[in-house]
């Protein structure tokens, strides 16, 4: 065995040994969340849970510190709020209201008022984040703001955190955050390097070798097998 071989070997060991351990909490979590992802109805709950989850709030949103001292409102020219504006709202419904997650849609809609027979100009914001959403509606006129917040349980955390941003394709804000990408990005690039060093290692074991191939090969046929005649 030469110099570079051997170095080769001893480099792969430890690699692979010392990422496991450093990886396994991360190896275990996405195992586990892929099995309760795959058996949703054992886990998730189903639409009446959610709906007895939804804790709702109703009280006057602080103008002290908005632009001008009040709420925004939609301008002959755009139906947008500006990023001060929004911001402004943002910072108020979170002090107030401890509202968490990352804002998905600031919007101005018309709402009914029952009392009054007229409809109303507001503002709906709505804000998802792990396991949860809340929806912001606020009263522009009298700043009456009414949040619904729906924390759906500890499994939808674990299978959200699995997904990152569901599975989603669009662009579509990531109930996860972006700094939870990156840690999915990093546990990828994590098992890549602990099964390439694990098959550097396994092609040094030459009374096992021909056996390693060959459960190889199976294994990789049989999944084959399965996704061409069972998946439909």
């Amino acid at each position: 065995m030469s110099r570079i071989h051997r170095w080769l070997l001893k480099t792969a060991r430890t690699i692979h040994v010392y990422l496991t351990l450093f990886g396994l909490t991360l190896i275990l979590f996405f195992a586990i969340t892929g099995f309760m992802l795959n058996h949703t109805e054992w886990f998730l709950p189903d639409d009446a849970k959610l709906e007895a989850q939804t804790r709702k709030e109703s009280r006057p949103l602080p103008l002290d510190k908005m632009p001008s001292g009040k709420l925004p409102v939609p301008s002959e020219s755009s139906d947008e709020a500006t990023g001060e504006e929004k911001l402004a709202v943002i910072e108020a419904l979170r002090k107030e209201f401890d509202v968490r997650g990352e804002m998905s849609s600031f919007t101005f809609v018309k709402g009914y008022d029952d009392k009054l027979q007229i409809d109303r100009q507001q503002i709906k914001v709505e804000f998802k984040r792990a396991g949860g959403e809340t929806v912001a509606t606020i009263d522009v006129e009298t700043a009456n703001t009414e949040v619904a917040s729906t924390y759906q349980g500890f499994a939808i955390v674990m299978t959200d955190l699995h997904r990152g941003n569901r599975g989603n394709m669009t662009n579509e804000v990531k109930r996860t955050g972006c700094v939870w990408s990156f840690v999915i990005d990093g546990t990828c690039i994590l098992l890549l390097i602990i099964s390439a060093t694990g098959l550097v290692m396994w092609w040094s074991l030459k009374s096992r070798g021909k056996w390693g191939a060959l459960l190889f090969l199976v294994g990789t046929a049989a999944s084959v097998a399965v996704y061409y005649w069972f998946v439909p």
